[in-house]
């Protein structure tokens, strides 16, 4: 049997980052915990725990005297507001690409404008942008999905519209599609990242040069 290895196979940019933030934290002497696993990668997440990096499911859980990483995916505001409300040594390794729809969605509901998020609603990374818009923010899975939010009384004010950095390129591509056939120039901002567009395209080469 031959093995074929994906070439983009590994960690992304954003997700290096954390894991070097937070061993590095550790090695150091610190006492560390990361709200969640830092990533979704239990061998990795095992390795961290060696070097003493703690898991937390909450704030609440955050033992006494921990400095707390705030994973790649990101947070809501309102995580950021309870961490200085508490006095937690925080170290934000949010993913620079996923900071940058955080400021998008702010600029949504500072503008007065809907959020529409093409991603999955559960997704800690979905929930964070979520959490960024003070205004009317909808989350969507599909093109068909989309059309159902796309009402007069959503779109009135206008529409920004965001992807999941992980989002299926494909269903991305056709709801934008979708979208300029509908309005003249909606508001709308690739977010999905370099390395998903590539990992994405390569998983479907590699599938069809093989057999399993």
């Amino acid at each position: 049997m031959e093995i074929i290895k994906a070439k983009t196979a590994g960690f992304c940019f954003g997700v290096d980052r954390a894991v070097k933030l937070t061993t590095e934290l550790a090695q150091s002497g610190r006492k560390v915990a990361t709200l969640g696993p830092l990533i979704h990668n239990p061998q990795c997440v095992a390795e961290l725990e060696k070097l003493g990096v703690v898991t937390a499911t909450s704030l609440a859980d955050v033992p006494e005297g921990y400095e707390l990483v705030i994973r790649s995916h990101g947070v809501p505001q309102s995580v950021y507001d309870q961490i200085e409300a508490a006095g937690i040594v925080c170290h934000d390794a949010t993913c620079p690409f996923v900071a940058k729809i955080h400021r998008l969605a702010r600029r949504a509901g500072e503008e007065g404008k809907t959020l529409l998020v093409a991603g999955d609603k559960n997704h800690p990374e979905v929930q964070g942008i979520v959490g960024h818009t003070r205004g009317s923010v909808f989350v969507f899975a599909d093109l068909e999905e989309l059309k159902v939010l796309l009402t007069p009384e959503n779109t009135k004010n206008g529409i920004f519209v965001v992807a999941q950095t992980t989002f299926e390129v494909k269903k991305w591509q056709e709801c934008v599609e979708f979208l300029k056939k509908v309005y003249t120039n909606p508001s709308i901002f690739d977010t999905i990242c370099n390395a998903t567009w590539a990992r994405q395209h390569e998983a479907e080469c590699l599938a069809r040069q093989c057999d399993l």
